[in-house]
């Protein structure tokens, strides 16, 4: 096929860094991923086995637990939650507690650090790690001395007893009775948070980073996630059904929003939290730069997620949600006066059934204007693995035109009402299969289709310029994430390569296109086109979401090319490869289901 393409010398806005945002969710398998921490479940977080007694992802070092009690104790806690009770009634040996499968790499020195309190007398514990079937060399042995009846910190270092997965355990000699808050295994090199973890923003953009997430907000409560660690509780999640982690709270994301270039992007507690709590929060935030001396940032200030949903712990109606943003947004513009408000901008509140639909957007933009900077929306789009190849990239096209629309809509909706705000995407991706209850860690494969998706939705907002002004990838980390953390690695989905393919145009003035297309899909465009001009180059980012037809794209008038790079895959579900297109003076080939990017080195269009 041939396309033909032309710069007609208007400009559709400029288009912003904050679209290559994302999420950090504090789910499940989030924020104990990005902790240097190798051992699960490190603060024994209820509820325990009922036959042994033990916190989960511990076991007994005893086949039948002669001579050994255990007991997860609530309310005798140091970090909120329960404290694990281990008693080892037999006259003499000893007994303990065990964790398999912990990741150890050959040379690594490890600190274990224990929260722990003796109770009737002085208790010396013994930890050490080795590999299955063998024992321990005394480099991976250590003792600590529990002997104070309040709780207290003790560390030992440990060696690794080789490459794989390993199994760590703690003994408790007879006649002993220990109570233990949290144990932690750590390379004793690690900062709190894993290095790996933060040398990974060093490979991809993240201008603004959104935090804690987007459905756990309405149960996260900011408090817990100050202050010293060691005093930070585990908590139960009511709606994912799992926990929310506070190791990694609001200290360590302002410090990584310090360190990395970072502007912050707070959800807020709206369901379970009050205007009081939002508004301290805020104050914290703010109160957190001044401390150090740094400036102010216009951090985004989100009430609420998706409030609107049946699926939230806090849907609710439209004239609710604005009777909301009244108790909520005047103390938080008072703490933070530098903040940009958001408030949610979906078109309805869901009901229960299908005809309790009720309005939201309208509603919100008449009862609550001028309390907000910005609307924001959710936007995802589904789809299976079982298609074929021809009706997947139908299917991913198609998406990406009916999302553009929706855009469009949600703009004009602003401009109806004329007030003035900008709009935004909070969340988005393209989902095939991840599930809160997978046991893959809702995982999503970043495959060609989710490539092909991404840039085409990375190609709609640019073209609407300067009031779209932030969206959020979903997520970061883990979930559906464009990195994968497991085990202190680090490995990058194929949703990096697409982000870094469009970093160098952005911040950059979208240029209006004339576009000879050719002949249409089922459901969408078979070639895309957006151009963006920076103050050193002009680059084309080219979309070709046939499965099985080449497109030769011309651009007339634009001068050469100089440079052109993409990304392929032959099939869905296969890797995708990066590579470079054959080009010929102006015009360039897109090999089927590819992304491109074009440059010229001239100021194209002016």
């Amino acid at each position: 096929m041939k396309v033909s393409i032309r710069a007609t010398g208007g400009l559709l806005g400029l288009a912003g860094r904050q679209l290559l945002s994302n999420n950090i969710e504090a789910y499940e398998n989030t924020i104990p991923a990005m902790l240097s921490d190798r051992l699960r479940n490190p603060k024994f977080t209820g509820p325990e086995n009922l036959q042994t007694g033990l916190a989960a992802e511990w076991e007994p070092d005893n086949n039948n637990m002669t001579g050994m009690s255990c007991r997860l104790i609530p309310g005798m806690y140091l970090s909120g939650r329960e404290a694990q009770l281990i008693h080892n009634y037999a006259g003499n040996g000893r007994c303990g507690i065990l964790q398999q499968g912990i990741p150890v790499h050959a040379g690594e020195v490890f600190e274990v650090e224990l929260w722990a309190r003796a109770q009737h007398r002085p208790v010396l514990l013994s930890v050490e790690l080795r590999m299955p079937g063998q024992t321990a060399a005394e480099a991976c042995k250590a003792e600590m001395s529990v002997d104070l009846a309040h709780w207290h910190r003790r560390t030992c270092r440990i060696s690794s007893p080789g490459e794989g997965l390993a199994c760590f355990l703690m003994h408790v000699p007879g006649d002993s009775r220990v109570i233990i808050d949290q144990i932690h295994l750590r390379p004793s090199d690690e900062p709190h948070v894993g290095r790996e973890f933060l040398k990974a923003f060093d490979a991809f953009p993240c201008p603004v980073l959104r935090f804690p997430g987007g459905c756990v907000t309405c149960t996260y409560h900011w408090e817990h996630g100050v202050g010293p660690v060691h005093l930070r509780p585990v908590c139960d999640d009511p709606v994912f059904k799992y926990k929310v982690h506070y190791d990694f709270g609001t200290d360590e994301y302002l410090e990584l929003c310090t360190t990395r270039g970072i502007r912050p992007f707070i959800t807020l507690n709206s369901t379970t939290g009050t205007p009081e709590d939002a508004a301290a929060w805020a104050a914290y935030v703010r109160t957190w730069y001044v401390s150090r001396n740094l400036p102010v940032p216009a951090a985004y200030i989100m009430v609420g997620n998706e409030n609107y949903g049946k699926h939230e712990t806090g849907h609710m109606t439209g004239e609710m949600y604005a009777a909301q943003l009244h108790e909520f947004v005047p103390p938080i513009r008072t703490a933070y006066p530098e903040a940009r408000i958001l408030a949610i901008g979906e078109f309805e509140s869901e009901g229960l059934r299908q005809e309790g639909r009720t309005a939201w957007r309208s509603v919100v933009m008449e009862k609550a204007a001028g309390l907000f900077d910005m609307l924001v929306v959710t936007r995802y789009s589904l789809a299976t693995d079982n298609l074929s190849m021809e009706d997947s990239m139908e299917r991913v096209a198609g998406h990406v035109v009916e999302k553009e629309a929706d855009l469009r809509r949600q703009v004009q909706s602003i401009r109806d009402a004329r007030i003035s705000c900008t709009i935004g995407i909070v969340e988005w991706n393209y989902w095939t299969r991840a599930s809160h209850n997978d046991h893959a860690g809702f995982y999503e494969p970043n495959d060609i289709r989710h490539c092909l998706y991404a840039a085409g939705y990375l190609n709609a907002f640019c073209r609407l310029g300067d009031i779209l002004e932030v969206a959020n990838y979903y997520s970061l980390v883990n979930t559906m994430g464009m990195v994968h953390v497991r085990d202190g690695r680090v490995q990058f989905s194929d949703m990096v390569k697409v982000f870094n393919l469009y970093a160098p145009a952005l911040p950059g003035e979208v240029l209006e296109l004339q576009v000879t297309p050719p002949a249409r899909m089922a459901a969408g465009k078979s070639v895309d086109a957006c151009l963006l001009r920076t103050d050193k180059a002009t680059y084309g980012f080219l979309i070709n979401y046939s499965a099985t037809e080449a497109a030769d794209v011309l651009f007339e008038e634009m001068g050469d090319l100089i440079e052109a790079c993409g990304l392929r895959a032959e099939a869905i579900l296969t890797p995708v490869e990066a590579f470079h297109p054959v080009v010929k003076g102006q015009a360039v080939t897109l090999p089927a289901m590819s992304l491109v990017r074009v440059c010229w080195r001239i100021s194209v269009g002016s």
